[in-house]
Formats: structure tokens, C-alpha cells, sequence
């Protein structure tokens, strides 16, 4: 039962305007629910979340699991008949929960990293340096480049990543690309911190890496996390003007491949491809990562059915895979299995956290999948001369 005093329509209104006040023609059809990944493997019903905030029940949402449940995959946004923008809602409500105090406990380490370190792993900032010790790469906080690798926090701490950085970095030297990376100085993107609802902390850290990327020269900024493109593409003009051309590593590698300048052997694989969100809905990169694949002699391609605007998110993104790692697992396992029915051997993808989560996946179904970054594929097709 509701009562008149749980109706807050003050907090109705934030959260319409955030929306470009398009909130209220939420007609409750459903669709929401229906594509919501989050849903498939908890009780998180957007519809319902959403049906609370035009209501303006503000204390039974803060209260509540499902704010943190969204793992702002944009496939709700994507599929609303009336264009509703529910992520944009979501965002605003946790950034308006924050702001009372009322933080997912299992988020509160990931906030103070971020406040003392600038990344979300408890990390010191020199180990952001430790992946590239044995390379040859220009340091673009001490003198500058063209090309800046913005490595990101996943793939910058996490060994398992590392091969697919190396890779990015050595194969863009031999097609003759002036790369440097930012070392220690490079700070956390803000991303994660803005899903959950600290704008204060995302804008400190888009300041940091605003004056970060206009010391090192750079013409362009290359990334191998989406979800670094996609907060720096399109959540940074709302607080900072970046000027440098920004666009994943698939995208110049693709690039390069069509110049000519990646020279490409065989590789006899049978493979399937998963279109991260921040990739594909949000930043609009579906056929670089593809046209990659299908220029590798000897590789089968073969695709899953739920693919490009409409693929199956992994689970890891919006704070997920840390407030409910158990649930972001699961996320990742149903995606496995539709990338099992294609009768690949490889699934690859071209983000940090898709990798991550994915190889969760795998080990807990024990799945004959092997995961692997396009990047890390592409290396193997380089031709050694």
C-alpha cells in the first residue's frame, strides 16, 4: 500500500528533468523488463523501479537493491517504444541517493580508492606502470607524442589483461603510429564512480586527465576499454572540452589494416565476437571489431544471435560486478551460452570488463570456450617480417 507521505514529487521532478523531461511517457509496457539482463538472473524489475519514481517514492528506492542493479547497458533505452531515457533516470537517482548518504556498502572501498589512489582497485599509482616494464614506450607525461594509449584501470592493473596491452602497443609501432602512454600520471576515467552516483569524484577526474592529455601533445587517444571511450567521449562535454580525436583501438586498427600497414598471415580459428555495450549502444563501434575479423585469413566467424545494437551484456558494467559479483557471474555465463550454440571455440571481445567477467563465466561453467581480446587475436595474424 502507498501512502500520500511516501510521495515525494520533488524527487519525481529531479529525475524528470534529468531525463529532458521525458520520464513521465513511461507507459509501464514492459519492454523495459523484458531486454533487462539484470532481470534474467535476480528479481531487479526496471519497470517497477521506474513505476516508483513517477509515484515519487523516494525512500523505498533508496532502501532498495534494485537502484544498483542496472548495469547501465543501455539496452532499456534502446528498445523503449516511447524513447525514455531510463539509464539517464537511473544515474540521476543514484547520484541523488548518494548525495543522502545512502551508498551500497560493497561500493564504499571502490570510493575511497578512487578519493585517495585516482583508480577503483586499491592500487598504488605506480602500478599502473608495471604491464609495460619490458616495452619500449614513450611516457607522455615527461615528453610528447601523436597517438596517447589511454589504458584504463582494468587493463592497466590486471595481469590478466596484460598480453592484450602489450599487443595493442606492438602492433600499432609496427604500422609506424608514434604511441605513448601517461605512466603513473594516468588517473582513472571516472566512469564506474559516476554509476553509482558521485559526480563530485568524476569531475575532479576528468579535470586530472583533461590537463593530462593537453600536456602530452596528442592528437588522438585510442582506448581498449569502452567504457574509458564512452565516459570520455560522451560524458566529458558535460564537464570538460576535450579537444583529442577519441576512438577505441579497434577502430585505428582497422584503419591501418585497410592502409595496408598490418601485414596478415593465417589463423586457423573458429570464433564469435560479443559487442561490449559501451562499445556498441553507447558509442555506436559495431563493424571495426568485425571488419577485423573477417580480414584475418583463415578464421570463422560466426555470430551469436543476439548481436550489435541488440548483443547480451556480460554483467560487469555499473557497478554490478562489484556490488553483485555473484549476479554479474551469472550475467556472463547466459551470454556464454549463446555464444556456445555458434559452435565457436574462441569468443573475443574488445573490452577490459567483458574480459574480466567473461573469463568468470568460463570458469564457472567450465565452458571450452577460450576468451580472448580481438586485439590478442590479431597478434597472432601479424606476419612476422
Amino acid at each position: 500500500m502507498i501512502t500520500a507521505e511516501e510521495m515525494d514529487f520533488e524527487f519525481s521532478e529531479e529525475v524528470e528533468q534529468a531525463v529532458e523531461l521525458g520520464f513521465s511517457a513511461c507507459m509501464q509496457c514492459g519492454t523495459c523488463t523484458a531486454r533487462c539482463p539484470s532481470g534474467r538472473v535476480s528479481q531487479y524489475r526496471s519497470r517497477e523501479l521506474f513505476h516508483m519514481a513517477q509515484l515519487g517514492l523516494k525512500d523505498r528506492i533508496f532502501d532498495s537493491d534494485d537502484l544498483w542493479s542496472c548495469t547501465t547497458c543501455l539496452a532499456c533505452m534502446k528498445n523503449c517504444p516511447w524513447e525514455v531515457k531510463t539509464t539517464d533516470a537511473i544515474l540521476k537517482m543514484r547520484a541523488l541517493a548518494a548525495s543522502s548518504g545512502h551508498i551500497k556498502p560493497e561500493h564504499e572501498p571502490l570510493i575511497k580508492s578512487l578519493e585517495s589512489y585516482d583508480n577503483p582497485w586499491l592500487q598504488p599509482r605506480s602500478g599502473r606502470q608495471r604491464w609495460a616494464r619490458k616495452l619500449d614506450i614513450k611516457d607522455m607525461s615527461k615528453e610528447t607524442g601523436d597517438v596517447l594509449y589511454y589504458v584504463g584501470c582494468t587493463a592497466g592493473y590486471d595481469p590478466r589483461l596484460w598480453g592484450m596491452t602489450t599487443d595493442v602497443t606492438e602492433i600499432l609501432k609496427s604500422a609506424g603510429v608514434d604511441i605513448g602512454y601517461l605512466g603513473k600520471k594516468e588517473a582513472c576515467c571516472g566512469g564506474t564512480v559516476r554509476g553509482i552516483g558521485h559526480p563530485d569524484i568524476f569531475e575532479r577526474l576528468a579535470n586530472i586527465n583533461k590537463e593530462n592529455f593537453d600536456k602530452s601533445g596528442a592528437h588522438t587517444i585510442i582506448y581498449s576499454c569502452p567504457g574509458c571511450l564512452n565516459t570520455q567521449k560522451n560524458a566529458y562535454p558535460r564537464v570538460v572540452d576535450i579537444e583529442q580525436r577519441r576512438m577505441h583501438a579497434v577502430e585505428l586498427v582497422a584503419e591501418l589494416i585497410k592502409e595496408g600497414k598490418i601485414p596478415l598471415k593465417e589463423v586457423e580459428a573458429v570464433v564469435t565476437y560479443h559487442d561490449p555495450c559501451h562499445l556498441g549502444r553507447h558509442c555506436g563501434v559495431f563493424d571495426a571489431p568485425r571488419e577485423i575479423l573477417k580480414a584475418i585469413p583463415g578464421v570463422e566467424f560466426r555470430e551469436m544471435q543476439f548481436i550489435r545494437e541488440n548483443s547480451w551484456c556480460c554483467g560487469a558494467g555499473g557497478g554490478v560486478k562489484t556490488g553483485f559479483a555473484d549476479r554479474a557471474v551469472d550475467m556472463s555465463v547466459r551470454r556464454l551460452e549463446q555464444a556456445e550454440e555458434t559452435g565457436a571455440d574462441i569468443i573475443v571481445s574488445a573490452c577490459s570488463f567483458c574480459y574480466q567477467n567473461l573469463l568468470d563465466g568460463i570458469k564457472k561453467k567450465n565452458s571450452h570456450l577460450e576468451m580472448m581480446d580481438i586485439i590478442e587475436l590479431l597478434k597472432k595474424a601479424i606476419k612476422d617480417d
